[in-house]
């Protein structure tokens, strides 16, 4: 990769000239396969839930093998992010690909549904702790002028997974069964683990900050709680629901409390107040919303209204997240040479009339129509993921870029989660024929009006040359 000019790097140990300054875009690749071998997995797995269930003589109780994984993956981003700013960003990223790989070895050699749980929860783990500090190695060791191709790299290597995932959890089911998809993860995370040793810089630790425990316990039993009370076992809200949900408020407000008198708060009260941290993760919580919904109906249509078969939907379906991985390397370059606010505001408009087009659908609908509409979608959603990304971590202090980089996934995971739940409201699998249609072109317009709360957030995008350059770079204070 070419390397330019030697930028220096205001409080970063780079060196410009020096091996981990050259390296330093291949230490990134070396991160972003570790986060691509984390998206393939909660991917690749789908495919095999229906065979797995019957090794293991279980119905329902197979959504642990997902829930296993995605609960630990989720709520411990924050906890990891605040970990990383105490311990390195290098050092949690280890950790993290260390505990995946011996998680998914495990996974491959469970001979039981209970100890396939207790695998996926390690390598939920593992990929809590490798989301928490990628975008913080983007913004730590990049200079400002970099930061936006930096997280563009991240934005192809990533999607990459949701991308091959179902395909190739389909063709290694068939050819070696179901262990195949978990050892599959074993060369990814080796090269992973050897880029990221040899290659990626040792980072000053904040050794003198104290881990907020009582925080971490709050934030991680909210977000466990949300997760749960958001995907009840039956698939409709239930009062053990509302209850789940009754304790995310009651952990929130304890959050509130014991980080405003924390010595070193995981979630500073400060940082979370001001707007131009906020209102980009707002944005990104509901462009994830917005994708997830989309996404979850979709195959209903295609398979259930159209008749396509489940490769023929999958190739329609590979259009978005295609030109969401392509268009978020134009969107990063974009967000480098001009503010971040322009390309974020043309793609979450771009993402809008994409979806708006798919206002008129209907059963006499052919999948290429599918396909060129989640394409505009994608597009746009590519234009906005990297600067929305960098509006974030400008916002953020050094001394916190950890836990904000894990905050802006948390965001993205939560929107995951919601996008689903949102769409069962109006819609579910039992509604048959017109009404199915109907009741599916209600959840878009809803989306729809859900993407224009993230067209909103752009306005309130605040970030200039200044802040770009001198923010992520120095120590906070408490306000």
């Amino acid at each position: 990769m070419s390397e330019g000019v030697s930028i220096p790097i205001p409080g970063s140990s780079l060196i410009p000239g020096s091996r981990a300054y050259r390296w330093r875009w291949w230490a990134l690749i070396g991160a972003s396969l570790a986060v691509f071998m984390s998206a393939l997995d909660s991917n690749v797995v789908n495919v095999a839930l229906p065979i797995m269930a019957k090794t293991f003589h279980v119905d329902r109780q197979i959504r642990w093998v997902v829930l296993g994984y995605i609960l630990p993956g989720t709520a411990l981003l924050g906890a990891f992010g605040a970990l990383s700013d105490k311990l390195g960003r290098r050092r949690v990223t280890l950790i993290g690909v260390s505990l995946f790989l011996a998680g998914s070895v495990l996974c491959g050699l469970a001979k039981s549904l209970e100890q396939m749980l207790a695998f996926r929860v390690i390598q939920g783990v593992g990929a809590a702790a490798i989301g928490s500090a990628i975008l913080a190695i983007a913004t730590v060791n990049f200079p400002a002028a970099e930061r936006g191709r930096a997280m563009s790299v991240i934005g192809l290597i990533a999607p990459l997974g949701g991308v091959v995932g179902p395909s190739l959890g389909g063709l290694l089911v068939g050819a070696f069964g179901w262990p195949s998809i978990f050892y599959i993860n074993v060369p990814f995370g080796a090269i992973s683990l050897f880029m990221i040793l040899r290659l990626l810089p040792k980072d000053s630790a904040g050794g003198t900050k104290v881990f907020d425990v009582p925080g971490a316990v709050l934030l991680t039993a909210a977000l466990v709680m949300l997760i749960l009370g958001l995907n009840p076992a039956n698939g409709r809200i239930s009062t053990f629901s509302f209850m789940l949900l009754a304790g995310v408020a009651a952990a929130a407000a304890g959050l509130v409390l014991v980080e405003r008198r924390a010595a070193d708060p995981m979630v500073p009260p400060h940082l979370v107040r001001q707007a131009p941290f906020t209102i980009p993760m707002l944005g990104i919580m509901t462009f994830a919303l917005v994708g997830t919904g989309i996404g979850f109906i979709m195959p209903f249509f295609l398979e259930g209204t159209l008749g396509l078969s489940p490769e023929r939907t999958g190739l329609t379906l590979l259009f978005f997240p295609l030109m969401m991985a392509i268009t978020s390397q134009i969107g990063g370059r974009l967000s480098d040479r001009f503010n971040p606010k322009l390309p974020a505001a043309v793609g979450a408009a771009l993402s809008l009339v994409g979806i708006a087009l798919f206002i008129p659908m209907n059963a006499g609908w052919h999948p290429v129509d599918i396909a060129i509409r989640g394409a505009v979608v994608g597009t746009g959603f590519g234009f906005f993921i990297s600067p929305s990304a960098v509006a974030v971590m400008s916002a953020t202090p050094r001394d916190h870029v950890g836990v904000g980089g894990a905050l802006v996934n948390t965001s993205r995971f939560l929107g995951f989660a919601l996008g689903p739940t949102l769409a069962t409201i109006f819609w579910s699998p039992a509604i048959q024929g017109a009404a199915s249609v109907a009741a599916m072109r209600t959840v878009i317009i809803v989306l729809a009006g859900v993407q224009v709360l993230t067209v909103a957030t752009v306005l309130g995008y605040r970030v200039t040359r200044q802040t770009r350059e001198a923010r992520p770079d120095v120590e906070s204070h408490a306000a």
